[in-house]
């Protein structure tokens, strides 16, 4: 990642942190859930964003599909379209359920910085983590149903770590 993806990632974070605050956590969830989709869909419409877009967030990753060959971009960007339309299913229900039980409990939205700050610092790093394993493994991965295969591998254990963590602070 360069110092242009940081910056870029740093602004989402704030803009979710300001989002969850005045909007509160239901509508914030729904606003990305349609974010998600109509990026999934302007994807599937326009092959040649997917390009630039994965050149201007992480340059290093582009580089090695690059080498791969178009074959191995190809697949890698239908199988990053059908994520983005499963994030924006799950997202979306995630946001219909807090949503009802906003209306039905009377729950504050607001959260503090010094609540959300570790949490997004652990965040953020992980994500610099995933993001030099995620280079590595495609560099190694010979077609991008292994190199799939190894992400998912590497997601799940991720996750597992970041569940344990957020365990340990809440």
């Amino acid at each position: 990642m360069n110092l242009r993806a940081i910056s870029i990632s740093a602004l989402l974070l704030l803009m979710i942190f300001l989002m969850y605050n005045i909007l509160g956590v239901g509508t914030t969830i729904l606003i990305f859930a349609i974010i998600f989709l109509a990026w999934a869909v302007l994807l599937s419409i326009k092959p040649e964003y997917y390009d630039k877009f994965l050149s201007f967030m992480n340059p290093g990753l582009y580089c090695v599909y690059k080498e791969k060959g178009t074959d191995f971009i190809r697949k890698k960007r239908r199988i990053d379209i059908i994520g983005y339309y499963i994030i924006s299913v799950v997202t979306g229900l995630n946001a219909f359920m807090q949503i009802k039980l906003r209306d039905k409990f009377d729950i504050s939205s607001s959260f503090s910085l010094i609540e959300i700050l570790p949490f997004a610092i652990v965040v953020v790093v992980v994500i610099f983590i995933i993001n030099y394993i995620c280079i590595l493994i495609a560099k190694k991965s010979k077609t991008a149903d292994e190199d799939l295969t190894w992400n998912i591998i590497v997601g799940i254990i991720f996750a597992i770590i970041l569940i344990g963590f957020i365990s340990l602070i809440f």
